[in-house]
């Protein structure tokens, strides 16, 4: 089953993908037409950018999270 809910409310209960995904952009389309996007300005665009490149730094430090390299198992047998 495919449900659209706005606000917590259910609009739609359907088995159709497509009927789902229909009503879904009539709604998102009516939203958009009466709550237009905010604009960024430039400070507001600059704050952003740093905090997504502060936070990928953090994400990705050199210095921790590496394990360190295992030998090859530790029995050698061979043949059966």
């Amino acid at each position: 089953m495919h449900r659209v809910t706005l606000d917590g409310n259910e609009v739609l209960c359907t088995r159709s993908e497509r009927a789902a995904v229909t009503k879904f952009k009539s709604i998102r389309k009516e939203m958009e037409s009466r709550f237009p996007p905010h604009e960024l300005t430039q400070e507001e665009k600059a704050e952003a950018f740093k905090r997504a490149v502060a936070d990928s730094l953090v994400k990705h430090n050199s210095l921790g999270g590496r394990k360190k390299k295992t030998t090859a198992g530790s029995t050698r047998t061979f043949g059966g």
